[in-house]
């Protein structure tokens, strides 16, 4: 799809860059409201048998919404399982977790994650003269800094009725607890998710995969959910796209509350998302397992020249990194209690113009066919929308004539949601690392709005408060199945229709 049809294709509109940096505040009576799943959704009347090459959260997202629906669903990993289910935290907005709300997995969801109650934003710059420092997420969440200068810009709180329209909660989690909730679930309803399953060769015309065993599998369609380098995409691009680099590195770690306490007991207490600037660095850091570790994220120049993903990434020493960049001694301190820090490249990668192959029935979802940046809050939402458009739209499958249409159809639905809100996630970023006097601008209107008092939206940038509201309402209220069952009133049935009617002048039984 070009650039004139995105434009023009009617999507609706993205939030600034800074919105995407957001989180919500815990909101009690809205608890209820979203616990009711949706009745069981339409099951297909034509079972068809689907391969999913990659077990992240992408691949089981798409097994568990198949299965809902009534299709044969294998998974193949080629990682084992305590591997797969990686080692950091991840952020679920409202238009991720309401789909798990749907889908009945509400307690599950609840039982591991917390509910955000308050974004803070940060400045911290070092005092020391010529010293370039990382920036320290400060009062309430890590540390004070004696020897540094920091100051709370402003925090952020959310509109009650916004946060009603979406139907979900925005919350932080483990990334291990949120894999296990959709492996658990998929096996649950019979999907068979095998781990230690290499594969090392995709065929798309025959429909077939081959793994390292020698073993080789076929099904009606490949699934390519083996991320931004993986084999599924390197097969519909034609080569392997490694991206280009933005000269931006997260170093994603967890620390122990332990570490982080010490210096500042009331994290223990504070269910806070904070955000700290510095010049062109920023952290990210929010508790996670009840609260039991922080998840901590980095960004900072890539000037190590970091490659690879999660899967691959070697794990490196936080504290040894940090050693000589001017950090507080308390903060050094508290970078003692990071484990398995992965330094992960920001990347720009080509943009796909179909995700589904020429020459065969494979389709890319999640990272393969749409890269985001690590540790963003919508690159795991986009990946689990995904596989709830793709089953939304298979449920309707009626015969095989159907098949390609639907890939065709999912590729539409979600191209331009995705490639816009990826576009705004790299602007939350430059505008977090932003450094000189676009970072004094920034933190200039933080401070101006949270100069009008409690209740400013303090990322209201030149809008009106009611504008970004609604921004945030598009965002985050955004119903991905909802949009699948739109495109098969307007579009699926009237196509069904015309090809009945043409195998009945064809003297063939309409499916």
């Amino acid at each position: 799809m070009s650039d004139d049809e995105l434009s023009s294709s009617g999507a609706r509109p993205i939030p600034s860059p800074a919105t995407l940096a957001l989180s919500t505040p815990r909101v009690p009576d809205m608890q209820e409201e979203t616990t009711t799943p949706r009745p069981s959704p339409p099951q297909t009347s034509y079972p068809i048998t689907f391969v999913i090459v990659g077990g992240g959260i992408a691949g089981l997202a798409c097994a568990l919404a198949l299965r809902r629906v009534g299709h044969r669903v294998t998974v193949l990993e080629r990682l084992e399982r305590d591997a797969a289910r990686g080692e950091h935290g991840v952020r679920a907005p409202p238009n991720l977790s309401k789909i798990l709300f749907h889908w009945g997995l509400r307690d599950a969801l609840m039982s591991k994650a917390s509910i955000m109650d308050k974004l803070v934003f940060t400045k911290c710059e070092c005092k020391v003269p010529n010293r370039r420092a990382f920036p320290c997420v400060t009062t309430p969440l890590l540390c004070h800094l004696p020897d540094d200068s920091s100051e709370t810009l402003a925090e952020q709180l959310w509109d009650a009725e916004m946060l009603k329209e979406t139907q979900g909660l925005f919350l932080m989690l483990s990334h291990p607890d949120l894999h296990d909730i959709f492996c658990d679930a998929a096996i649950q309803l019979g999907a068979d998710v095998r781990f230690s399953s290499e594969v090392v060769e995709v065929d798309p015309p025959s429909r077939a995969v081959t793994l390292s065993s020698g073993e080789r599998l076929s099904g009606d369609v490949l699934i390519g959910a083996d991320g931004a380098l993986g084999q599924c995409r390197t097969a519909v691009l034609g080569r392997r796209d490694p991206g280009s680099p933005t000269g931006l590195a997260v170093y994603d770690t967890l620390i122990s509350l332990a570490y982080v306490s010490t210096f500042d007991p009331r994290v223990a207490l504070k269910s806070w998302q904070c955000l700290a600037l510095g010049g062109g660095r920023a952290a990210v850091a929010y508790p996670i397992r009840g609260f039991e570790d922080i998840s901590f994220q980095l960004y900072a120049p890539d000037d190590a020249g970091a490659s690879g993903c999660y899967e691959d990434a070697a794990p490196v020493d936080l504290a040894l990194v940090t050693k000589d960049s001017g950090i507080s001694d308390h903060l050094r301190q508290t970078v003692l209690g990071a484990r398995k820090t992965k330094v992960i490249p920001i990347r720009q990668h080509v943009d796909l113009e179909d995700w589904v192959s020429d020459d065969g029935r494979l389709l890319l979802i999640g990272e393969a066919a749409h890269p985001f940046p690590p540790t963003t809050i919508q690159g795991t939402a986009m990946a689990v929308e995904d596989g709830a458009v793709l089953a939304k739209l298979f449920s309707h499958l009626s015969s095989a004539a159907q098949i390609e249409s639907f890939l065709y159809a999912f590729q539409e639905i979600r191209q331009s949601r995705v490639r816009n809100v990826r576009a705004a996630e790299l602007g939350a970023i430059a505008m977090l690392t932003a450094d000189g006097p676009a970072a004094a601008a920034r933190d200039a209107s933080l401070r101006a709005n949270a100069a009008r008092g409690p209740g400013a939206n303090v990322l209201e940038g030149g809008g009106s408060a009611e504008g970004v509201w609604e921004e945030y309402s598009v965002l985050f209220g955004y119903d991905c199945e909802d949009e699948a069952d739109e495109w098969w009133v307007q579009w699926g049935r009237l196509r069904q229709r015309a090809q009945d009617r043409s195998m009945a002048a064809d003297g063939e039984e309409p499916a």
